[in-house]
Order: C-alpha cells, then sequence, then structure tokens
C-alpha cells in the first residue's frame, strides 16, 4: 500500500485513468459518443438585401444591403463507419451531416420571406469567363440575353438557399454535365454539399504512425492526438493542387494531415497553441490562435481561441491558396473547390480585411463582438465547450467582358450571406463526463493516494507492535525431568564429618 502510495505521488494516475476513459476504442462510452455528438449545433444564416436594386443597375447608387436574418438550421452530425487499424494507430470514418430548420430560433419562415439578391448563375458563370476568349463570353452573354437570365434576383430566402430552377443552370447542365452536375442551383446548398461522402482518417495512437511529411510539421502537430492524416486517402489538399506536386514542391498549406475536424482534439492542450480546423465547404483550413485560459460558465477551465486576425492575409502561410496568384487581405478565393466559379470567404462584413470592401457596398459594418469568432476547448480532456464560428461568403467580380447586364458588378466583392456555427449549453452527459473528469476524479484519487499511504503505515506499525509484543521471554518456566539425566548423590558418614569439622 505504501508502494502504491508513492507511486501516486509520483506518477499522477489522473492521466492514466483520463486515457483509459477517452478512449477512442470500439464500444467505449467516449467513442458512442464521437460517433454521435450530444451537441446542439446550430448555423445562423444572416443573408444581405439588396434594397436599391433598380438604382444601382442604372448606375445611379453604389448597392445598398441590408441584413436578414438569423435563419437557423440544427446541424445533426453523425461518425459514420469507423474502421480501426491498429498498426498504424488509425481510425478511417466517414462524417455525415443533415439539417433540419429550427423555427424557434429563426426570425421567420424562409419559405415566405423573400429577398432582392444577386443573380450568381449569371452573374458568376460570366465572372469564371474573365479570362477565357471573346467568342466565349459573347456566346455566354447571347444566351443571357436570350433566356432573359437578370442579374438582381427575388426569390424566398428557401430557394436561394436550397435551390431554385435557372434557365442558365439547366442549359449548362445539359451541354456541360461533368462540370455542372446539378440542375438547380442554392448557394447554401452548394457548400455544405461538400462536407458529405468524405472519408477521414485521424490518430489514435500518434506513437505507431509514420507521417511522409515529418519536415513539415513540429512535434506538437505530430504527436497530438485525433489529428486528420488522410481525407479521402490524400494527405494534401487536390482542390489547391496537392496531387500534381512534386515532393519538394509541397509547403505545409497544402497538407490536410496535421488539421483537425473540430469535433475531438488531443488531451492536456499547451497553452499557445495554433491550432488549425477543416470543413472541406470552406474549402482550405482555418486557424485558430490561443487568446486566454479561463474558466467558463459551466466552471470548468477552459482555452479559449480566436479566427486568427489574419488568416486571409497576404502571408506565406497562404501562400498555397491565391488563386491564379493573386490574394486580397482579408479575403479568400475558393473558385477551386466551386466549379471554378470565384466564390469567396471573408470574416462577416469584412472584418479584418481590406478597408477598400466597405467603400463598395452601403450596409456594412464590422464589429469584433459581432463579427469575430470565439471557441472554447477543456484542456486537459480536449473536449469542446462552445464555439462560435463566423464566417461570410461573397461573390468576385473581376471586369466581365461583352455582357451589359454584369457591368455593374465590375470590381466588387458582392456580399451574399454569412453563417455563424454556434453550439447551444453543454449536454448533460458531456456536463457529467466533464465533472467526473475535472473536479470528482481528482478529488478521490487524492483522498485515495493519502488512504493508501496511512493505511500502510498503520499496517506496518502494527506489525511491529504486535512482533514486539507478542514475541518475549516468558515469567516462569517449568522443566520436564525428561530433559535431564539424574546425578547420583554420595553419602557421607557422619563420623567423618565430626571428624573434620569438630561437630557434635
Amino acid at each position: 500500500m505504501v508502494c502504491t502510495s508513492s507511486l501516486m505521488f509520483v506518477h499522477n494516475p489522473t492521466h492514466a485513468f483520463i486515457r483509459m476513459v477517452l478512449s477512442l476504442s470500439d464500444g467505449t462510452m467516449f467513442f458512442n459518443i464521437w460517433s454521435n455528438p450530444p451537441y446542439d449545433i446550430f448555423l445562423k444564416i444572416y443573408i444581405f438585401n439588396i434594397t436599391n436594386s433598380k438604382e444601382f443597375l442604372a448606375g445611379e447608387e453604389k448597392m445598398n444591403v441590408t441584413e436578414l436574418g438569423p435563419y437557423v438550421y440544427r446541424e445533426i452530425l453523425t461518425n459514420q463507419n469507423a474502421t480501426f487499424n491498429d498498426t498504424e494507430g488509425t481510425v478511417t470514418y466517414s462524417p455525415h451531416r443533415e439539417f433540419v430548420f429550427a423555427p424557434e430560433h429563426s426570425v421567420g419562415n424562409p419559405e415566405q420571406h423573400r429577398i432582392m439578391t444577386t443573380n450568381l448563375p449569371l452573374v458568376g458563370l460570366q465572372a469564371f469567363l474573365n479570362d477565357r476568349d471573346y467568342v466565349s463570353n459573347l456566346v455566354f452573354s447571347s444566351a443571357a440575353v436570350a433566356l432573359n437570365s437578370q442579374p438582381i434576383l427575388d426569390v424566398t430566402i428557401h430557394d436561394y438557399l436550397w435551390g431554385y430552377k435557372d434557365s442558365l443552370v439547366e442549359m449548362a447542365n445539359k451541354l456541360l454535365p461533368h462540370w455542372i452536375d446539378f440542375e438547380s442551383f442554392g448557394i447554401f446548398a452548394r457548400l455544405m454539399s461538400r462536407d458529405n461522402g468524405n472519408t477521414v482518417t485521424i490518430v489514435k495512437d500518434p506513437s505507431k504512425f509514420s507521417s511522409q511529411h515529418t519536415a513539415l510539421l513540429n512535434e506538437e502537430e505530430k504527436s497530438a492526438e485525433f489529428h486528420v492524416v488522410r481525407w479521402n486517402n490524400l494527405t494534401g489538399l487536390k482542390d489547391w493542387g496537392y496531387e500534381k506536386l512534386l515532393p519538394e514542391e509541397v509547403k505545409k498549406c497544402h497538407l490536410v494531415e496535421g488539421v483537425f475536424d473540430g469535433t475531438i482534439f488531443p488531451k492536456n492542450l499547451p497553452a499557445n497553441r495554433t491550432l488549425r480546423l477543416f470543413r472541406k465547404a470552406f474549402c482550405r483550413p482555418i486557424t485558430l490562435s490561443f487568446v486566454r485560459d479561463t474558466v467558463g460558465k459551466e466552471g470548468f477551465r477552459q482555452y479559449e481561441y480566436k479566427l486568427d486576425d489574419n488568416m486571409f492575409d497576404v502571408t506565406a502561410e497562404n501562400d498555397c491558396f491565391c488563386y491564379k496568384n493573386k490574394c486580397v487581405k482579408g479575403i479568400q478565393n475558393i473558385a477551386p473547390c466551386y466549379y471554378d466559379i470565384p466564390i469567396t470567404l471573408s470574416q462577416p462584413h469584412f472584418y479584418n480585411a481590406d478597408p477598400k470592401m466597405l467603400e463598395q457596398v452601403n450596409g456594412l459594418n464590422p464589429i469584433k463582438e459581432k463579427h469575430g469568432s470565439l471557441c472554447a476547448i477543456q484542456p486537459e480532456l480536449g473536449i469542446p465547450l462552445s464555439g462560435n464560428m463566423r464566417i461570410q461568403v461573397n461573390l468576385q467580380v473581376d471586369e466581365t467582358k461583352v455582357n451589359a447586364r454584369t457591368r455593374r458588378f465590375h470590381g466588387m466583392q458582392v456580399p451574399l450571406f454569412w453563417i455563424e456555427i454556434t453550439t447551444a449549453d453543454l449536454p448533460k452527459i458531456v456536463v457529467f463526463l466533464l465533472y467526473l473528469l475535472c473536479n470528482i476524479l481528482p478529488v478521490v484519487l487524492e483522498i485515495v493516494k493519502y488512504l493508501l499511504g496511512l493505511g500502510g503505515l498503520a499496517l506496518i506499525s502494527g506489525s511491529a507492535l504486535y512482533t514486539l509484543f507478542k514475541v518475549r521471554l516468558p515469567t516462569t518456566a517449568s522443566v520436564s525431568n525428561s530433559e535431564y539425566t539424574s546425578i547420583p548423590i554420595i553419602s557421607i558418614p557422619a563420623e567423618f564429618l565430626e571428624k573434620r569439622f569438630s561437630l557434635k
């Protein structure tokens, strides 16, 4: 007992117990939580409504927009078909997401509310043809006129997000089915469709996994549990040309290896570590920077992270993502992921972007508290506690050729909508797990440690005292005659004694 107590003083058993409870092994409680995350995840969508379409198209005014929303959808995530590879210490699975409208959190019914918004099939496809030949632009422009395609549409929010019939899309689908593989167009549906149908491999035991890119990843990234090592059997980003690169041409920004999927993180996260997250809908990893070590509303210790201020800046880390060798501060072109249509990402209201973006449109007002992004993770357990990830979707329109209907959009970053991915209160099962591992377990193990030490000392002392008082010399002794031999005694005559000692 004393030895056990001493070992507990030297080697904290809390970490071993946590590793056992949070083991991502088939059939464990943690595996079941990971397979069907109990979190309530909501996607809040805020849409920019154009309020002066006639004046804007006539060239009389800048585009004026107002923000409508939120229109909220509950995201239901399941991690399916998990397969364990014990040889390389990995788990391979398929994340699947479904979206259900949450009217109780929304401002209204998206099937009834209407907006005036940019016609993406027309303006987007015309922007795509910007660097094509004159004939291609002329053919498309003529088709748009023949089909009477208008640059600004009046549609319901539901149709705008999830799909509506468009004559240009139908034509493109018939003529180029391998490029435009859909018959109706919904911007949100196109974005979210990339999140399904993927196969992801993460590391369960980093000591067993051997990376192909050891020179590009630091020790923290290589040794971290649950980091992604392959996405659809590739260690890099296919949309950004990873497959075509020679080994010596690969940069860290080309890699998907080393990122996290956002559902679980490594245990015992070090402070000040930068985390990279990847969601295929956003086309590239995004970076989270450490903010502070604090205590959350549930009373648990947490590390807070924010979306890196220069995440979309012109930096060496973003060199891989300069589409057609062009980067703009605060803007990320994700055309390679979306049929080469120049869809871009930014932070909402062009927060942290080039101030020139705000000069193009009236109605935007970036505010750090409303448009920045924060998330919190319990560092000892690697369990997400809360999050507010905010991303805006825009359309980049360079100079378009021939088509007079799209001329007013030249040189613009047209804001379309922004999304806030957020979580509700922690599920009860997660609160119980956190309370058990963070609050109860350390106290119980501390008590056990001292009880074992005291119990061991008490046993040793008791044994010593028992031995001392039980094994001692007796006060009386009885001797059996059989143990000795008799000694003969010689009788001395009295006369001899009288003579010798003069006795009478």
